[in-house]
């Protein structure tokens, strides 16, 4: 079983990255929750259980999210083997510059530079669901409900992890940069829809 597990985390596919990140992301939540009733204790305040839990879901999710865009690949694989086998390998210079890329695969493959196989499907529909939560917790944990403030969340957001990623030995690409923002106001569009049936259905009673 266990083996089975390792295999899928170093398959090299989204799933596997997703399986790497998320004994970490258990970590970093269950230690946000603690500190955060003890803190909400401490100050006297109500714990608003249905805030603090999205809270919670989204401390999670950006754990995540920065371990499968900003960690070097096989990253928390390389962790666990090292704490589980004590096989630690080297990850390499964390700061190194990435390559460039700013032409669309679209482009390229209206040109036929490119051929879009299945892979490279998977990696753009993935960029795309990666960022699909971020903006349905947005309208949730910011007071910002404005066609402009998320047009600036979906592009700033993006812009800055792909600036990270060039600086960390990734790379700085388009595809990535477009995808995440489609990804972000589906997202948003999709909060928006279920705020919206729930002020209908709150009305209707």
């Amino acid at each position: 079983m266990l083996d089975a597990l390792r295999m899928e985390m170093n398959s090299g596919t989204i799933l596997g990255y997703f399986l790497q990140a998320v004994p970490v992301t258990l970590v970093v939540g269950a230690v946000y929750g603690v500190g955060r009733l003890l803190f909400l204790r401490r100050k006297g305040e109500p714990v608003r259980w249905g805030t603090e839990l999205v809270r919670l879901l989204f401390v999670c999710y950006l754990t995540g999210l920065c371990s499968l865009v900003l960690l070097p690949a096989n990253f928390w694989l390389r962790v666990y083997d090292g704490i589980a086998f004590g096989w630690w390998s080297e990850v390499g210079p964390i700061f190194s510059l990435g390559e460039v890329n700013l032409v669309p695969s679209l482009v390229r493959c209206l040109t036929g530079e490119l051929s879009l196989g299945s892979w490279g499907r998977e990696m753009l529909l993935g960029n795309v669901a990666m960022f699909l939560p971020f903006g349905v917790f947005l309208p949730f944990l910011t007071k910002e409900q404005s066609r402009a403030g998320l047009l600036r969340a979906a592009v700033a957001v993006p812009l800055a992890v792909e600036c990270a990623q060039l600086v960390l030995g990734r790379s700085f690409d388009i595809d990535d940069l477009l995808c995440n923002f489609l990804g972000i106001t589906l997202g948003y569009l999709v909060a928006w829809g279920l705020r919206t049936a729930g002020r209908g259905h709150a009305a209707a009673r």
